[in-house]
């Protein structure tokens, strides 16, 4: 799984914008997006969630792949996960096998039939 940084550069370069490109449409400074995208940031400098937002929005990308990536929970899973606590308790309880089928089942569910 690539870290933020890599997942960042790795959009960025495909949409073929330079860091300062990127940096200016964000609002942020060219460097510390580098140091975003090369990993070189302590946790405490970690962007924000908001900033994060913002560089997903530059670039037309996923913006929840790119907090979870950093390690984020996105506010509206925080919202709904504390809302059911004993609903998601029970998915965490779950084996990957019986949690891959929940996934197959309601995937099929939302099948247009």
């Amino acid at each position: 799984m690539p870290t933020v940084g890599e997942r960042i550069r790795e959009i960025r370069k495909s949409r073929n914008l330079t860091q300062r490109e990127l940096a200016d449409r964000v609002g942020i400074n060219f460097t510390y997006l580098s140091r975003v995208e090369n990993d070189r940031l302590d946790d405490e400098q970690t962007p924000r969630e908001e900033t994060i937002q913002r560089i997903a929005k530059a670039l037309d990308a996923d913006a929840d792949e790119l907090l979870l990536l950093a390690k984020r929970i996105p506010d509206a899973y925080r919202d709904r996960i504390l809302s059911r606590p004993g609903v998601f308790r029970k998915l965490l309880n779950l084996s990957d096998h019986a949690l891959e089928e929940l996934v197959q089942a309601i995937e099929e569910r939302k099948k247009p039939r």
